[in-house]
């Protein structure tokens, strides 16, 4: 860890400056250029997770907004804006005035309980929220934690104003939100990388907002997971049976299809390394050093976070509980946010 904050501490002032103007994420459109398409993704810089936008008629829907209400009210901006872009064009192609402003954001999407894809659903206090009831519950217990973790560990600014807006709609199995523009689905998947995942699926554009269930190359962080990884392996599978050409991940660059696979693969390959150590009767030290995974050197956090994987499995296969010290962490997201140290005026509450 300690080489991972040297390596953070040489992007200290761009990030400071970075959060300071409130620029952390680059809208980019997804299935057609500016003002042609009716959905942008929003990608982070600096560790700064990723979510959606969805334009339509009758109001604009966000997906995961992002680990602190400045981040959150930039992402409403950013919302409200493409709203008037399509707006525009609209009634420009019918050749008629708007008599209205833009519509406003009706609904926000979580994907998961994690602060860095919740912390600023508090920005839209006059859209629904809507998340499972097991992400909803454990986003309510482990909010301040959250907060608290995201205050100390990452100095995160903005934070002395954060509540927990948890979700006020919440849903298991699938919920069809059909805009005249846009089939909007949110799929629960269940306990995967943490407790009630979920996806949002927009089949008429081929495009998943796949969450932390998907982050390419990057090996997952074990802080705050369940231990379900044979759950999250048949969730990809679930996935990949979708007509999907592109996939906006809750971490890194927007990729294709195939990034659901190689998810998949690199958990499988790890499964299967460490059972192969569990039938031999191998300790966890023995495992951990054992397994190493060669294969995935390349992505990011192999050093920092690959051998805490191999304990999670580990205690999975085996049936055996998370130890006291571990359960109790509780995780603010799957890969952690990159920000410089600096003063937070962050008060409990």
């Amino acid at each position: 860890m300690t080489s991972l904050f040297r390596l953070f501490s040489s992007f200290a002032v761009v990030a400071s400056l970075v959060v300071l103007c409130g620029c952390d994420v680059d809208i980019q459109p997804v299935g057609g250029a500016e003002g042609r398409t009716l959905v942008y993704s929003f990608v982070g810089r600096q560790g700064v997770p990723n979510g959606g936008i969805i334009c339509s008629r009758i109001g604009c829907i966000v997906i995961d907004p992002p680990l602190s209400p400045t981040l959150g009210d930039t992402v409403n901006s950013q919302a409200l804006a493409k709203s008037k872009t399509f707006w525009d064009a609209y009634h420009n192609t019918r050749k008629e005035r708007a008599a209205t402003l833009q519509p406003p954001v009706l609904y926000v999407l979580n994907t998961t309980f994690r602060a860095t894809h919740t912390f600023g659903n508090q920005s839209f206090d006059k859209a629904d929220i809507i998340s499972t009831p097991r992400a909803k519950d454990r986003l309510v217990r482990d909010g301040p934690a959250m907060r608290e973790e995201l205050r100390d560990q990452w100095k995160i600014p903005g934070l002395e104003r954060h509540y927990t807006a948890a979700a006020t709609l919440t849903v298991e199995g699938t919920m069809n939100i059909d805009t005249p523009e846009v089939k909007v689905q949110f799929i629960s998947m269940g306990d995967c990388v943490g407790e009630g995942d979920a996806v949002v699926y927009l089949p008429g554009q081929k495009v998943l907002f796949a969450g932390d269930l998907v982050t390419p190359n990057n090996i997952p962080n074990a802080k705050g997971r369940t231990q379900t990884v044979r759950a999250w392996i048949e969730a990809l599978k679930r996935l990949e049976t979708f007509d999907i050409e592109t996939v906006v991940p809750g971490h890194g660059d927007v990729a294709k299809k195939d990034a659901i696979a190689a998810q998949r693969k690199f958990l499988e390959n790890l499964v299967a390394d460490v059972d192969a150590n569990v039938k031999k009767g191998a300790t966890i030290d023995q495992t951990t050093t054992s397994v190493t995974l060669d294969a995935y050197k390349g992505w990011s956090h192999y050093s920092d976070w690959l051998k805490e994987n191999v304990k999670l499995v580990y205690r999975e296969l085996k049936g055996e509980p998370m130890p006291a010290t571990e359960a109790g962490k509780v995780g603010v997201g799957s890969v952690q946010p990159l920000n410089a140290e600096r003063a937070d005026p962050f008060r409990d509450k």
